[in-house]
């Protein structure tokens, strides 16, 4: 299957790498990954109306609802999982986004079945539900969002003991350093996307 990626940041560069076993990259695909900020998801929307667009924003509702407005033609996927996470932790929500051709149904299940290869696909939520834009954004308040609020917050405790020797350092004081570090590894559009969240 042929498989175009927009965008060559952090994320996207890491799913090229990752895809590019999986799948043919070509940049006339009928397939597109919209690898790039919330902010971008309108304009790139807009000048690919006639393609299969593929949602992997962190925010789902709004990207979703923006990519909508130009063509029923989405699938959309939130891979939780970056460059660092081991292979057997791979995980991606679907959301429920109904198709309405069968060209299209017919695209989506292709390129689902060889994502499964690099990532577990979940569809339900944890009630048992299948997942919605909403459901998802919903759930990513509670733990995305949380996560990157948090290490903000807990960030200005490092900064202020950044003079401290590394020996006079607890355990205690390193895990949330290193939890705080991981911000380090999240895009500016990531974490833009992540903030987008109507539930926060």
């Amino acid at each position: 299957m042929k498989l175009q990626i927009i965008g060559n940041g952090a994320f996207g560069t890491f799913l090229t790498e990752l895809l590019a076993p999986v799948f043919e990259l070509d940049k006339s695909a009928d397939s597109v990954i919209l690898a790039v900020p919330v902010s971008a998801y309108d304009s790139l929307a807009s000048g690919h109306r006639d393609r299969h667009l593929i949602n992997v924003c962190s925010v789902q509702k709004p990207s979703t609802e923006m990519v909508l407005r130009y063509t029923p033609n989405v699938t959309s996927l939130h891979p939780l999982f970056g460059a660092r996470t081991p292979a057997d932790k791979r995980n991606s929500i679907l959301t429920n986004v109904v198709p309405k051709d069968s060209e299209f149904t017919r695209q989506e299940a292709e390129f689902l079945e060889l994502f499964s290869k690099v990532s577990t696909i979940k569809q339900t939520d944890p009630s048992g539900n299948l997942f919605t834009p909403d459901s998802h954004d919903q759930l990513m308040a509670k733990t995305h969002v949380a996560a990157v609020v948090a290490a903000r917050q807990m960030k200005v405790f490092i900064d202020r003991a950044s003079d401290v020797p590394d020996e006079y350092i607890p355990n205690s004081f390193r895990l949330m350093r290193d939890f705080v570090n991981t911000l380090d590894d999240m895009p500016h559009g990531t974490i833009e996307s992540i903030m987008a969240n109507p539930y926060f």
